[in-house]
């Protein structure tokens, strides 16, 4: 009789061990979701605690894995200004020191944008872009690229799904517009964007690259009180004017308004480009690399200063980007992330003693 009670005892302590690590395990479920959304066709992606005003603020930029990141590189020769297209969908815009004293654009679009017919033109890679690119496990598109570009990539040392349009995929994902000199005239769309997202079978969204801070209802954009008024944004890249960037703001739509070399700096199917928030990030000066043609190389894996541009102010910040792999993160200087107005942002990648200035 004493060992049938024995025996039952362990039964209930053994049901009751269960039934606590069945709790546990429920619990630990639910604090995840709480903490981290809903994943995949959810929303929000990230959620936030609107009770706890010290969390950060996530986009719901990538909220599903069809809007998987996509990097596109862009020319931006002056002879190709006239066919600029698609850009202005994408969510950042990432410009470029290149050879020459010339720039170049990369754009990161959350996914295929929705009904752009014509993106582009595309142009060549750099390795800076290619370590942009990691930063956000992106789908890459680009035609063609430096040699040290072409390098680091087949290296498998980064973290990006790679397209290059003269691959034997080209003609599939890219086209030429035969009105348009080449190399001016490669183009591709949201509909070939989205078929070779499937094709790659890019449907798992890299969530710990996709921490983008945004404000919200319950999150304003944080002004410092040591922001200055800053109504016009001047960024001298090179020497002359055919690669010197403007901006000024417009105080009615909350916009910078873009002009390059002095003239209005337009998309063919939007208009005149515009930034919501503009980061200019400061790099160290350029280096350049053996195999000559005047290719440069720029550091962004480290850390520097940032000045950040949003509502006609300026504020002063720092950037710090840990691996190749890893994503840039930006920081006012209390050490906090900065929180981003809602709009497109344009990160220029300023190296060395290059002018910024601003009134």
């Amino acid at each position: 009789m004493q060992n049938k009670n024995t025996n039952t005892s362990k039964k209930k302590s053994s049901k009751y061990s269960v039934g606590v690590f069945i709790l546990v395990i429920i619990l630990f479920w639910f604090a995840s979701f709480k903490l981290f959304g809903s994943g995949p066709g959810g929303a929000p992606l990230f959620g936030n605690d609107d009770n706890d005003s010290e969390k950060p603020v996530f986009t719901e930029l990538f909220a599903s894995d069809v809007d998987y990141p996509v990097m596109v590189v862009f020319d931006n020769h002056p002879d190709s200004r006239a066919y600029l297209s698609g850009i202005s969908s994408a969510d950042v815009v990432y410009e470029y020191l290149a050879e020459g004293g010339a720039t170049r654009f990369a754009g990161l679009y959350s996914g295929a944008p929705d009904s752009i017919e014509k993106i582009g033109p595309v142009r060549s890679a750099r390795p800076y872009v290619v370590e942009t690119a990691s930063g956000w496990s992106a789908f890459f598109m680009h035609a063609g690229g430096s040699p040290e570009a072409l390098n680091l990539i087949k290296s498998g040392r980064t973290d990006v799904t790679d397209l290059n349009e003269i691959s034997g995929l080209g003609e599939i994902y890219f086209w030429r517009d035969n009105n348009i000199a080449r190399p001016h005239n490669l183009f591709t769309s949201a509909d070939r964007i989205d078929k070779a997202r499937q094709y790659f079978e890019l449907n798992e969204l890299p969530y710990e690259k996709l921490i983008w801070q945004w404000e919200d209802d319950d999150h304003s954009v944080r002004v410092s009180q040591n922001a200055r008024v800053a109504n016009s944004v001047y960024v001298d890249f090179s020497e002359g004017l055919l690669f010197d960037a403007q901006y000024e703001y417009d105080s009615e739509t909350g916009k910078y308004m873009r002009s390059m070399s002095g003239l209005v700096h337009e998309d063919v199917l939007s208009g005149q480009l515009s930034a919501t928030n503009i980061i200019i990030q400061k790099v160290p000066e350029e280096g350049y690399y053996p195999s000559g043609e005047g290719r440069i190389s720029l550091d962004m894996i480290g850390q520097g200063d940032i000045m950040l541009f949003q509502n006609g102010k300026m504020t002063q910040g720092t950037w710090k980007k840990e691996s190749r792999d890893s994503q840039t993160k930006w920081f006012d200087l209390d050490g906090e992330p900065i929180v981003l107005a809602h709009g497109q942002t344009w990160v220029e990648i300023v190296p060395g003693s290059r002018v910024v200035s601003f009134e």
